[in-house]
């Protein structure tokens, strides 16, 4: 969560949405990093909050149901009224170990959230994964 920190207040701060991180922990996806929107009306996954590992963008992630080279977003699949894009974090080996997300209202996202925010979401999980494979390096040397 501390590598991803940089990255996804990057990202909410470029969108304007609420960001996080999602890992895999058997049937579910867990929150390990939120960052909340600037704006009144927003969605709030508290960090520590186990969700589907069925619905949502980053369900799709983690699960392998999505390309882990490009963006997959949600509308109003996990809950009504509300609209995702997330993109893989993937490690030194290409096994997808998280996904960093994007959240918020549809009506504010729109029908399309990967169209606008995409690009933004996969820049965020490469940042990721730069810090995660630089780590990677100092623990072996």
């Amino acid at each position: 969560p501390e590598l991803a920190g940089p990255a996804l207040e990057s990202l909410r701060d470029a969108t304007g949405e609420s960001a996080q991180l999602y890992v895999r922990e058997g049937d579910a996806r867990v929150c390990v990093v939120s960052l909340e929107s600037p704006h009144g009306l927003r969605t709030i996954v508290p960090v520590g909050a186990v969700l589907s590992i069925e619905v949502g963008s980053a369900a799709h992630v983690l699960t392998g149901r999505a390309d882990p080279d490009t963006w997959v977003e949600s509308v109003a699949e996990r809950e009504a009224g509300v609209a995702s894009v997330s993109a893989a974090v993937r490690s030194a080996d290409g096994a997808v170990v998280a996904a960093t997300s994007i959240s918020g209202p549809v009506d504010r996202m729109g029908p399309h959230p990967g169209e606008r925010h995409g690009a933004r979401v996969v820049e965020a999980a490469r940042w990721v994964e730069g810090r995660l494979g630089r780590v990677s390096e100092q623990r072996s040397a």
